[in-house]
């Protein structure tokens, strides 16, 4: 393994853009989402990894493709049999080119944006420390993008001669995991336009997780059912607090306080569980749930106007288990519990005042 200062620059990135988008009845590495074009989204996507080498390889319409891209310190390279030949030639194109420069290399089609930075961080800490030859993420159980190669699977695949494409080439290999991801990116691109507009809904909505996506991602991460009723429950008593301050004329945004509090502690068991919660749910996209999870047991500060992050901290502190609860009776349990420990008590005296404070800014 090469040494790197980013333990994911020893991961190149092959981006397949060489098809004639014939189903599309546009040009699909061109199109918009937002104000970047799906292939500088998929690149960018990899750039915030830290890839260490990210090629695309083209074929139909290069010149707009290399225009489009000029300046982004990026290697093209043509299939200059694109119209005759299959993705899997041009995998192959790619893969001579990264095989001696990157310890491993996701393969990717160019209409694949959205996958989460948590999939791709995890994809390549199993084939690290699990010494894999081929990592195949799924959502929902269906296999989608990127495939993540080894070189001696990448090795493998150019010596293949191309029956069934990829699939053929990687199906003999014994060192091949697939794992179940909460990233609905995986499996989404852009195969027609049906399939570009979800793209787009998607990416409108994509840093808050509903309330379906939620389950997933406490599944994901095994949360007890006795914590799934914790979370459930303060999700209810949030929107109450939610309510509550819509009368005052504070409208908040409900679809991130109960993501939020669905999501507060997904991390529980783990040491210093909300920072860890928070760190996996900005790599999944999710920066602003992060932030109140970070918080949810103690606030760096309060707003003088109730946010979304109080109401979810508020909300912690009124359910003890699945039931609610008095502040004082929430508070009571820890204080007889670290009676001992002068610290402990310094720093549950502090969140019960934060907690009274918040209360009183709602219901005076």
């Amino acid at each position: 393994m090469r040494y790197m200062l980013n333990p994911y620059c020893n991961a190149g990135a092959l981006i397949v853009a060489g098809g004639l988008s014939s189903r599309m009845k546009d040009f699909k590495p061109l199109m918009k989402i937002g104000h970047k074009s799906v292939i500088e989204t998929t690149i960018n996507n990899f750039r915030l990894l830290g890839a260490g080498k990210i090629i695309v390889v083209t074929g139909f319409r290069s010149d707009d493709i290399y225009n489009e891209l000029r300046g982004c310190n990026i290697k093209i390279l043509k299939n200059e049999n694109y119209g005759t030949t299959e993705m899997f030639d041009s995998v192959c194109i790619g893969l001579m080119e990264l095989i001696n420069a990157v310890d491993m290399t996701f393969v990717t089609p160019v209409d694949s944006p959205f996958v989460q930075q948590f999939t791709l961080k995890k994809m390549v800490k199993e084939m690290t420390y699990g010494k894999l030859d081929v990592v195949q993420p799924a959502y929902g159980g269906r296999e989608g993008h990127p495939l993540l190669l080894s070189n001696d699977a990448a090795m493998h695949m150019l010596k293949h001669d191309g029956t069934m494409g990829m699939q053929g080439a990687i199906s003999g290999m014994k060192k091949h995991m697939k794992i179940n991801f909460a990233d609905p990116g995986i499996v989404m691109d852009a195969d027609n336009m049906t399939d570009y507009f979800k793209l787009l809904e998607y990416f409108e909505n994509k840093n808050i997780p509903s309330v379906e996506l939620c389950e997933k991602i406490q599944d994901y991460f095994n949360m007890t059912d006795n914590i799934k009723r914790h979370c459930g429950m303060v999700a209810h008593v949030a929107l109450n607090l939610c309510v509550k301050l819509s009368q005052k004329g504070i409208d908040l945004n409900r679809d991130i306080v109960v993501a939020a509090s669905m999501l507060h502690d997904i991390a529980k068991g783990n040491p210093m569980h909300a920072k860890t919660g928070a760190m996996w749910l900005r790599d999944m996209g999710y920066a602003e749930i992060a932030g109140i999870v970070e918080e949810h047991m103690e606030l760096k500060t309060i707003s003088c106007v109730p946010t979304e992050k109080e109401v979810v901290f508020l909300a912690d502190k009124m359910v003890m288990g699945d039931k609610i609860v008095s502040i004082d009776e929430r508070f009571s349990h820890k204080e007889n519990l670290y009676n001992h420990d002068e610290e402990i008590i310094k720093k549950v005296a502090k969140r019960k005042e934060q907690a009274l404070e918040i209360f009183g800014m709602i219901y005076s």
